[in-house]
């Protein structure tokens, strides 16, 4: 015990006038270590100051739950990263569209959302068509949702109609392209409800509703 109080009061009274090393002969910093470190219970950091630093060779350190080790996280070698983009191209779709085309892509680990589409004719035709009665809108929409763990898309015309190409076309179908952009569950601080204003049937108002609590 004498020992390890001894050990302690020499590593302070060392941190309080000089650099440190510990498996280092030269140390560089207050505290230079060169090894591994295990901490028992909290590690608190006040006021670290604000890094004004370049971005390029800074990481997040993330936990590996497997083992509780602090790890560099780096986006190049890992599966996904925080957030990805990728573009869905669905070709020679039936005329009522997309129902359910299932991504793989997990729920519980992952936010998917629909960024942006394209829609045209089958072999790069622009000329696509929806029809039914053009006074009920939207004529089509794009959606995502979770169905057994994972997250599905789904691009349809609304109010019973369907798609379509001109008589001269070849190809009676139609292509669909989906942007997506997914997002790790676990690099999200918070997901925030939905914010529902009235607008009263006015076509400009202002933001009475509850703010999100973190953007």
């Amino acid at each position: 015990m004498n020992k390890i109080i001894s050990a302690i009061t020499i590593l302070f009274f060392g941190l309080a006038f000089s650099q440190v090393g510990i498996g280092k002969s030269n140390p560089v910093e207050t505290l230079d270590i060169n090894g591994n470190m295990k901490l028992s219970k909290n590690l608190y950091l006040e006021n670290p100051g604000v890094y004004l630093g370049s971005s390029i060779n800074s990481y997040l350190m993330v936990k590996d739950n497997s083992n509780n080790v602090l790890k560099r996280y780096v986006p190049e070698t890992a599966s996904y990263s925080a957030i990805n983009s990728v573009t869905y191209a669905f070709t020679r779709v039936n005329f009522s569209g997309l129902t359910n085309y299932d991504t793989g892509i997990s729920s519980s680990a992952y936010y998917l959302t629909i960024g942006g589409y394209i829609i045209r004719g089958g072999g790069d035709s622009s000329n696509v068509y929806v029809t039914g009665n053009n006074n009920n809108i939207p004529m089509y929409s794009a959606r995502a949702f979770v169905q057994n763990g994972t997250w599905r898309l789904t691009f349809l015309p609304n109010h019973n109609r369907v798609f379509t190409v001109p008589a001269e076309q070849t190809q009676k179908n139609i292509e669909i392209r989906l942007n997506i952009i997914v997002y790790k569950r676990d690099m999200l601080t918070m997901v925030n409800p939905t914010i529902i204003h009235n607008m009263n049937a006015n076509t400009s108002g202002e933001g009475t509703a509850t703010p999100p609590e973190k953007m």
